[in-house]
């Protein structure tokens, strides 16, 4: 029988305007224990200046979505 695996529903956290910022942030999630990942990264670092048409997206599984806005300080009370 094979064996089902269910793959995370990745949400965005935040989007970014250069790809620095966005590793920076991704690094701090990551050491918290929260997976990431990144969208349009290499776009940006090709295309400089790219964010109206191609923001850097930081991704993380929808059930940690919360804990993540509150490690980067977006969360809204």
């Amino acid at each position: 029988m094979a064996r089902q695996t269910t793959e995370p529903r990745w949400v965005c956290v935040n989007t970014y305007s250069d790809a620095s910022a966005a590793y920076i942030d991704r690094g701090m999630l990551e050491s918290n224990g929260i997976p990431t990942t990144l969208t349009n990264e290499l776009i940006s670092s090709v295309y400089p200046m790219t964010d109206t048409w191609a923001g850097v997206d930081l991704l993380v599984p929808a059930e940690l979505h919360a804990q993540a806005l509150k490690l980067l300080g977006l969360d809204v009370k």
